[in-house]
């Protein structure tokens, strides 16, 4: 996935706000949902599986965090 697509979708998380949107990735060993808060005005990554939450207070912070982690994830998945 491209930085501009995570940048989208996060775009889309904030045009939308008031509803309760939930985005999900998975990959062979991991988990992890995205989500924006509108009470704590940030967005939060969690990896489902270890039930860890991270909060990111804006788009580009948290389009950085997404890539590195699906970049992770990717490289994990293909060893």
């Amino acid at each position: 996935m491209t930085i501009i697509k995570i940048k989208e979708m996060l775009e889309t998380l904030l045009r939308y706000e008031d509803s309760d949107i939930t985005h999900t990735f998975c990959s062979e060993n991991h988990t992890f949902s995205l989500s924006y808060s509108k009470k704590l005005k940030n967005f939060q990554v969690k990896n489902i599986e270890k039930g860890h939450i991270e909060h990111f207070p804006d788009e580009e912070t948290t389009s950085l965090a997404l890539y590195r982690i699906i970049g992770i994830v990717g490289k994990e998945v293909t060893k």
